[in-house]
């Protein structure tokens, strides 16, 4: 038996990708016009972005002009850790529902082509 064909019946044991193979995966979810909820999900991962890295690199200048490498190292921790939880809400708003539904037709995607591969 290949690894493949042996992955592939040891990742069939999971529940989760059980259903994804058996039931075939409706994408017109995609198809929907986004809501409020969703624009602002979108928006939170865009504010997110924004301010992580940009605010880090000045505080990184400000920290090696003034010889103060503490302001980075908590001011930097301090700004990752909001933009990453402001990332995570905003993923939670703009798809909670798309997301599981993409992650099943990937899924079966991926058992169907690993459980086709020959070493």
């Amino acid at each position: 038996m290949s690894l493949f064909k042996l992955l592939s019946n040891q990742l069939l044991k999971i529940r989760f990708v059980q259903d994804a193979v058996a039931d075939p995966t409706d994408l017109s979810i995609f198809r929907e016009k986004p809501t409020p909820k969703m624009i602002s999900g979108f928006i939170c991962i865009i504010v997110s972005y924004i301010i992580c890295w940009p605010v880090i690199s000045v505080l990184g200048i400000i920290s090696l002009y003034l010889k103060m490498p503490l302001i980075v190292i908590f001011g930097g921790t301090l700004i990752w850790g909001f933009s990453h939880l402001l990332c995570m809400f905003g993923l939670y708003l703009a798809g909670a529902q798309h997301s599981k539904v993409f992650l099943k037709w990937i899924t079966r995607l991926f058992i169907e082509k690993l459980s086709s591969l020959e070493l």
